[in-house]
Order: structure tokens, then C-alpha cells, then sequence
């Protein structure tokens, strides 16, 4: 049987134990570098927070850049309440800002005094970088880390997380004592990513699990959490509606709460809107646009689909069904070129655009008056440009623009990123949304108006499933 000082303990921190074989090794070292401001104290603070919630193991933080005071203020901001689990003797803040060179001997014999007193499990050093600067020689540091770190505190089965300062311009970890010892070391990394933030975690070793896939994109809203590849992740199955997110006079949701907010109120009346996947997203696309489409069906309003290119109509119909009210059903149509006419499938004719085009245009008139309000309109654009050709597409565009604002309805065009329309399509839109794939995880960002990277996820709520969006800082 596998002993207990051998088994991954979970860390708690979403999505990252599943990259890392399961968690830390009970009293292991662990480095986590990176230039100030990279998330490095938020990493740290997560794992003992979340140790003491879903572990109940006690850890101690201490400290040589901030007060107790600075620190419990700071990570409440990240959803962690430590304050709770000092009340409780679960964690112990040990303050050491201002010791310097000829207390180190009493301040190792405190620390380790305060793990065995707490029994602690979890202890923090924030930063070894400022410890060992306060020591005379670099063979002190060794010595620390050999004797104190990994022998005193791994026979007390207590995991140590050095913090490692990184100043900006030099790429070596500390010392360099530090990555050879360790069990394991992250490098935190933020960066700017086509004018947004891009934070990176890093993998540099990792003694108890192979290393697949060394980088990860992370953020730390609501406390620190890593987005895995969606190979990694299992992508949750939708069950039961989407939740009805209700549209205003003029303007119209996505289905997506948190995509509303930062879109500054969504869809507008006669919008003229573009989403761009790049090339290598490899995620199914109906899952992004379902909640937008049932958001509108649901409420009564009429849709129109031509799927863009790898999707077919019988496809998104199937993706449908089980999110919309039956009463609603019949307001949804689904344009192809193949096969033949059936209950919410149109197949168009696919030799001239110009024909094809004034079909889809009295289609969504014959849906405008049946149901007395404006029409949402999915488009392929690049199903268009692939059919009948680049010049054909543009020249459509100037109609199809007026038909959109004369009516008042509202308009989600798709594309590939190599499609030869983007950029008009991207002149024309009102609001213009990016779907691109990074370190294997995929993102959505918006291009106009501008927000973060964003993380989207399917969240399971009782008899209800719905998207949420994490950005990126």
C-alpha cells in the first residue's frame, strides 16, 4: 500500500492539481518564482487557505515584506478569510519584516517552533529571497534550506512554499540552491497580450509528476485558479434550460451575464456584430453560441442560423432542443445546403448568393411578423465565402447591413480568422469578439469594446446550466 508521506496531497487551487499529478507530496519543498507583482503571495496564501477549508490542516505564513494587518486586508480582496481560521487556531501569521542579519538563528528556531506548536501541515516563506539576503554567506542558505527545511519541517510532514523575488532583467531563480533542492518550482509570469494582461504559470520541475505540458494561463480573480487545456478538463455536460436573461427595448443580452456587463449593455437594436474564431480553436462552437440562441428563443423571439464552416444544421438543431421551450420551437430555422427541407431546416440553393440571400431576407420578415418582435440572425460568413467566393461576399455585405438596421434586428456574424471578408466585417461591427486558444485553454476577448481574456465555463445550478466568464488579472 502506498504510504501516506508518498501520496499527492490536493492543494485546492482550481484546475491545478490536475496538471501537477494530483497535488504537493506531504512534505515536500516547493519554490514559487517570479517578478514582483505576478501572483506569487495570492498562490501561496490560496494553498494554506485551502487547506485549512477542505483539509482542515493548520499553516503558518511568515512573513518579511508585510504586517500581519497588510496581509489579512489584502487577501480578503482574493476571498480568502483567514481571520477565521486564526479565531479557530488554524493559522498563525508570523511577522518578521524587521529582522535582520543576527536574529536569523532565533527566527529559523521560531518558525519551526510555530510548525510543531500549530502541528502545522502548510508553512509559507514570503520571501526566502528576503531570508537569505539577511544571511552572511551563500553555504548559510544551503545549510538552511538542507538542515532546517528539508530535514526538520519533512519530518514533521509539514510542505514549505518558498516565495522567490525575481528582479526584473534577470532570469535565474535566487540563489540557484533553491531549484536544486526543491521538490518542485512555478514560475509566475504576467505579460501583455495584444493590449490586455496575460498571466502564465510556469512549470520548471516537478520531481513527482511528468511534465506534459509546461505552461498554463491563470488569474487571480477570486483567488488564485489555472485554466487546464480543455484535454485536461472534462467540459461539463449541460443539463435542464439555460437561465432567461430578459432583453431591454433597445438592447439585447447574450445570454452570458458576465459577457453583458463588460459588452456595456450587449447587443443593440440593428447591431451589426462579429465573432472571429482563430485558427486553431478546437472547441465546440455551438456551446458558445447555445446560450445566445436560447436566450432569444426562450423570450418568444425569432432566430435564423447558417451554421459557419465544420458545423452542420442537423447539428445545431440537436444542440438546441434540450435548452428551449417547446412553445418557442417553431421560431428557429436552420439554413443548409444539403439534404432536404424539414421541420426548422431551409436548404438553400447554393449557386447565387444574390437568391440565396433574398430567401434568408424574407425568412426572417415571415419570423418578424409572426412574432411581432426583431429577429436574431446567425451568419457564417465564411460558409458564404467559401460557397460562392469573396467578391460575391462583399457585395452582399452593403444589403445585408441596411436590411439589419431598417428592421431593428440584430446580427452575430462567425468567421475564421483566414477569411478574406474579416476586415469589413470588422469595420461594420458594433461589437466584435475574439475566440482564440492559449497554452491549450480557450478564451474569449472583446476587440470592440475591449475586455479582458475570458475564460468561459459551464456552470451547473440545480435544474439549470449556464456560462461563466473569468477574466484574466
Amino acid at each position: 500500500m502506498e504510504s501516506m508521506e508518498s501520496m499527492a496531497v490536493p492543494t485546492g487551487l482550481e484546475g491545478f492539481d490536475l496538471l501537477i499529478g494530483g497535488g504537493f507530496k506531504r512534505g515536500s519543498l516547493i519554490v514559487v518564482a517570479g517578478n514582483p507583482g505576478t501572483g506569487k503571495s495570492v498562490f501561496s496564501a490560496g494553498w494554506l487557505y485551502q487547506g485549512a477549508v477542505d483539509l482542515n490542516e493548520n499553516g503558518v505564513y511568515v512573513s518579511f515584506a508585510e504586517d500581519r494587518q497588510t496581509f489579512i486586508d489584502n487577501m480578503k480582496g482574493f476571498g480568502y478569510d483567514f481571520e477565521r481560521f486564526e479565531a479557530e487556531g488554524k493559522f498563525r501569521f508570523l511577522d518578521l519584516v524587521t529582522v535582520r542579519g543576527g536574529g536569523i538563528s532565533d527566527v529559523l528556531n521560531c518558525i519551526v517552533d510555530y510548525v510543531y506548536s500549530l502541528k502545522a501541515k502548510r508553512l509559507v516563506i514570503d520571501s526566502f529571497s528576503a531570508l537569505a539576503q539577511a544571511m552572511e554567506k551563500p553555504i548559510d542558505v544551503r545549510s538552511l534550506m538542507h538542515t532546517v527545511l528539508t530535514k526538520i519541517l519533512r519530518k514533521a510532514g509539514c510542505t514549505t512554499l518558498l516565495i522567490v523575488e525575481i528582479p526584473y532583467g534577470e532570469s535565474k531563480v535566487g540563489f540557484g540552491i533553491e531549484e536544486f533542492l526543491a521538490d518542485a518550482v512555478f514560475l509566475l509570469t504576467r505579460r501583455e497580450y495584444e493590449g490586455v494582461t496575460l498571466r502564465e504559470i510556469s512549470i520548471l520541475k516537478n520531481r513527482w509528476s511528468e511534465i506534459i505540458y509546461p505552461s498554463y494561463v491563470f488569474t487571480l480573480k477570486n483567488g488564485f485558479q489555472v485554466f487546464p487545456p480543455i484535454w485536461i478538463r472534462r467540459i461539463e455536460s449541460p443539463v435542464g434550460k439555460m437561465p432567461v436573461i430578459p432583453h431591454k427595448k433597445d438592447i439585447f443580452s447574450t445570454g452570458i451575464k458576465d459577457l453583458d456587463q463588460l459588452l456595456n449593455g450587449s447587443f443593440c437594436r440593428g447591431g451589426y456584430n462579429l465573432l472571429e474564431i482563430e485558427r486553431d480553436v478546437a472547441f465546440p462552437l455551438e456551446r458558445l453560441i447555445r446560450p445566445t440562441v436560447c436566450n432569444f428563443l426562450n423570450q418568444g423571439y425569432g432566430v435564423l442560423i447558417l451554421p459557419p464552416q465544420g458545423i452542420d444544421a442537423s447539428t445545431v438543431k440537436k444542440t438546441l432542443i434540450p435548452f428551449t421551450d417547446q412553445k418557442y420551437r417553431e421560431n428557429r430555422l436552420i439554413m443548409d445546403y444539403k439534404g432536404r427541407e424539414e421541420s426548422s431546416i431551409v436548404v438553400l440553393d447554393g449557386a447565387s448568393l444574390e437568391k440565396d440571400m433574398e430567401k434568408v431576407w424574407s425568412i426572417a420578415s415571415d419570423l418578424r411578423r409572426k412574432t411581432g418582435k426583431p429577429v436574431f440572425s446567425i451568419i457564417g460568413f465564411d460558409t458564404i465565402e467559401y460557397r460562392y467566393g469573396e467578391r460575391e461576399a462583399l457585395k452582399t455585405l452593403g444589403q445585408d447591413v441596411t436590411q439589419i438596421r431598417s428592421y431593428g434586428d440584430v446580427r452575430l456574424n462567425i468567421i475564421r480568422s483566414h477569411v478574406n471578408v474579416a476586415p469589413q466585417l470588422e469595420a461594420l461591427s458594433h461589437v466584435y469578439l475574439k475566440i482564440e486558444m492559449i497554452h491549450g485553454a480557450v478564451f474569449v476577448r472583446g476587440i470592440k469594446p475591449r475586455t479582458p481574456l475570458l475564460y468561459p465555463k459551464m456552470v451547473i445550478d440545480k435544474d439549470f446550466s449556464k456560462v461563466k466568464m473569468t477574466p484574466v488579472i
